[in-house]
């Protein structure tokens, strides 16, 4: 999937699911409740144990039905490793001009992160494709939406703190997307998968993103 396709995905969702910690081995299965539930955009984190394995076989099993990311991609070595895994965009948790480029270069979406608009500047003139706010649940949706008044063209990803209650107010906000991670996927769905339990509650996500 190149990132053009990457993007639309994002776009039509809403919600990236953000994939970390003891995720290898049960990616599949935890992707078809999220692709069930109607969330086709997800991110595996690079302090996830075999980050590269898992978005090799997730690009590998749904090939144009999912948009596999990267997300907290800080080193140019990481960023290779993603590409080479099949990832079709990369989040990071701060802005890297390098990292921004050589990901642009590589035909891939970039999301660099931002939080104050001194660092949204940067990410947008560095090239990104859109700027993930984190911790965006520290100011809140007001802070997104005023951050469209000096960038009114920059599309925003608020990334930290969102859950079912708030994601439609980031979304209302003019966000592009959210990034959404324990709160979807944490510690209940690792110790005990209930696939169609993980479904409803994707399908919950995005009823609550398009009400």
């Amino acid at each position: 999937m190149n990132a053009h396709e990457a993007f639309l995905h994002i776009q039509r969702t809403r919600i990236i699911a953000i994939l970390r910690g003891p995720v290898l081995g049960r990616e599949i299965d935890i992707a078809e409740s999220l692709v069930s539930g109607g969330i086709t955009a997800m991110e595996v984190s690079t302090v996830t144990c075999g980050y590269a394995e898992i978005i090799h076989n997730l690009c590998a099993h749904f090939s144009s039905r999912v948009a596999v990311g990267a997300g907290t991609v800080v080193s140019d070595a990481q960023l290779q490793a993603v590409a080479g895994a099949g990832a079709s965009f990369v989040v990071s948790p701060g802005i890297d001009a390098k990292i921004v480029y050589e990901t642009r270069r590589l035909g891939l979406a970039s999301f660099p992160g931002a939080f104050t608009p001194t660092e949204v500047m940067l990410a947008v003139s560095s090239g990104a494709n859109a700027v993930k706010i984190f911790p965006a649940a520290t100011l809140g949706p007001s802070y997104v939406r005023a951050l469209h008044g000096p960038f009114p063209n920059a599309l925003f990803v608020p990334t930290g703190g969102i859950h079912l209650d708030n994601l439609k107010d980031y979304l209302s906000a003019g966000s592009l997307a959210v990034g959404i991670g324990s709160e979807l996927v944490g510690r209940p769905e690792f110790e005990q998968f209930n696939a169609a339990a993980l479904a409803d509650k994707a399908r919950a996500y995005v009823e609550a993103a398009h009400a």
